[in-house]
C-alpha cells in the first residue's frame, strides 16, 4: 500500500472517531475535491443495502474510482460499475454503529469526497429537539442495539433488542419545569404504533447527558421520538 493510500485511510479513521450520530431528515449531497455524492449521511436497517452515486466533473474517467469503509465491522462498500464520469457503489449493512465511507480516486487520493453512514436494527428518527417544553428541551448524540438478554425462564419475551439512547440537555431556561419527559414510538410494517416508550429525567441540567434503554419488538420497523425542529 503506497503512503497516498495509508494516508487516506488514516484521515477516513480520524473522522470516522470524531463522528457521532448526526440526525437528519433528507440526505444531501457530499462535495470533495472535484467530486460529488449523491448523499452526505447514510442510514442502514440490519440486512439492506444502498447505492451512493460519485460524479466527476464531465471529461473525466469514473472507473478510477474506489472506495474504503473506516469500520468494516459496521458498513461495507464495494464498487457497482462506472459510466463515462458517474460511478456507483452499494453500501452494506454490517452491524449496528457509526461509521464514514470515502469516495477517492485510485491515482489521485486528493480527490475524495466522505459519506456518514448509521447502521442500527431499525431506523431511529429525532427531530432536531427532543421534547415539548421550547424552554428546556434535548437532543439525541446516540444510540445502539445490543441484543436483548433472555430472561431467568429463558424466553424473549416478544423482543431481540435492547436499543440504547443518549440525549443531552440543550436547553433549560425553565427552572420551574423540573420533570422533563417525551414519548418514543416503535412502529410495525404497517405503520401501526405497537409501543409507546417515555425518555424522562426528573433532574434536568444543561449540558448533562442522560442514558435510557428500550427493549425492541420484534415486529418493529422504525423507531421515533417526538419533538419539535424549530
Amino acid at each position: 500500500m503506497n503512503l497516498r493510500i495509508k494516508r487516506l485511510l488514516s484521515a477516513v479513521l480520524l473522522i470516522a472517531l470524531t463522528v457521532s450520530f448526526p440526525i437528519t431528515a433528507s440526505a444531501k449531497e457530499s462535495i470533495g475535491n472535484g467530486l460529488i455524492l449523491s448523499d452526505d449521511v447514510l442510514t442502514l436497517a440490519e440486512g439492506s443495502s444502498v447505492f451512493l452515486t460519485a460524479a466527476l466533473p464531465e471529461g473525466f474517467d469514473a472507473s478510477r474510482l474506489t472506495c474504503v469503509s473506516a469500520d468494516p465491522a459496521v458498513a461495507a462498500v464495494v464498487p457497482a460499475g462506472a459510466v463515462a464520469n458517474l460511478a456507483s457503489f452499494q453500501v452494506s449493512y454490517v452491524g449496528t454503529g457509526s461509521t464514514v465511507v470515502a469516495i477517492y480516486h485510485a491515482d489521485n487520493p486528493a480527490v475524495v469526497a466522505y459519506t456518514v453512514v448509521n447502521a442500527a436494527v431499525i431506523p431511529v428518527e429525532a427531530p432536531a429537539r427532543l421534547g415539548t417544553n421550547r424552554d428546556n428541551y434535548c437532543k439525541l448524540i446516540g444510540y445502539e442495539f445490543v441484543p436483548y438478554e433472555l430472561n431467568s425462564y429463558g424466553y424473549l419475551g416478544g423482543f431481540q433488542y435492547t436499543l440504547k439512547l443518549q440525549y443531552q440537555c440543550v436547553s433549560y431556561k425553565d427552572e420551574g419545569f423540573t420533570k422533563w419527559g417525551c414519548y418514543g414510538f416503535f412502529y410495525d410494517a404497517s405503520g401501526a404504533v405497537i409501543s409507546k416508550v417515555r425518555l424522562y429525567c426528573s433532574a434536568l441540567s444543561k449540558d448533562r447527558i442522560y442514558h435510557t434503554e428500550f427493549n425492541v419488538p420484534v415486529n418493529a420497523v422504525r423507531f421515533s421520538i417526538e419533538g419539535f425542529s424549530d
